[in-house]
């Protein structure tokens, strides 16, 4: 399922919707419904989509792997969730944070 596709599906049903629902018949207002569809940010809006990473990179790599020599510093919850999860005394952590921030290697590095 593609999200571009399934958005342009998602507007021509909810169109079809409108028009059906509210028909105009009367001459002076025919087509002022699809007008109102056709025109930009008057009932379907955007996406909202940020590229920007904010988050912060550690300052030195790790020292808590042997086997694992990760080819970037790490992102900074990366780095703490590394010091939680390694060692003796490992400790239950959470990890939350933004699509995209490495949440997966959080715990999978030091599963490795």
């Amino acid at each position: 399922m593609l999200p571009s596709i399934l958005a342009k599906q998602l507007e021509k049903g909810i169109g079809d919707y409108i028009e059906t629902t509210f028909p105009m018949t009367n001459e002076p207002f025919r087509g002022s419904v699809r007008n109102m569809l056709e025109t930009k940010d008057s009932v379907y809006h955007e996406p909202y989509v940020s590229v920007r990473l904010p988050f912060r990179v550690a300052e030195k790599m790790p020292d808590c792997f042997e086997a694992i020599h990760p080819a970037y510093l790490p992102y900074v919850h990366q780095d703490t969730a590394f010091q939680r999860l390694t060692g003796d005394d490992g400790q239950s952590t959470l990890i939350a944070t933004g699509t995209g921030s490495g949440k997966t290697e959080c715990f999978l590095y030091p599963i490795l």
